[in-house]
């Protein structure tokens, strides 16, 4: 997906984050403003973010059948990233 953007030129990137279920949601809602914290801190951003709760994966990944599921979209350089 490409978006038009005038100015600064910083890539957008769309990070989809699954956490362990045996997270509470607060947790796991913490780990995405944690992500923010890593992207300021390297000239970065998070233009939105979207927590989409638990849902179930379509196989198991470590075990693990369901997650938490976060997206974002970010505006930072590569090596934020």
């Amino acid at each position: 997906m490409r978006l038009e953007r005038s100015g600064d030129h910083m890539p957008l990137y769309e990070h989809v984050f699954i956490a362990r279920q045996d997270l509470s949601n607060a947790q796991a809602e913490g780990l995405i403003e944690h992500f923010g914290t890593v992207l300021s801190d390297n000239g970065g951003k998070i233009v939105d973010s979207e927590y989409w709760g638990v849902k179930t994966m379509a196989y198991k990944i470590n075990k693990n059948r369901k997650g938490h599921y976060a997206f974002l979209k970010t505006d930072a350089p590569a090596p934020a990233v």
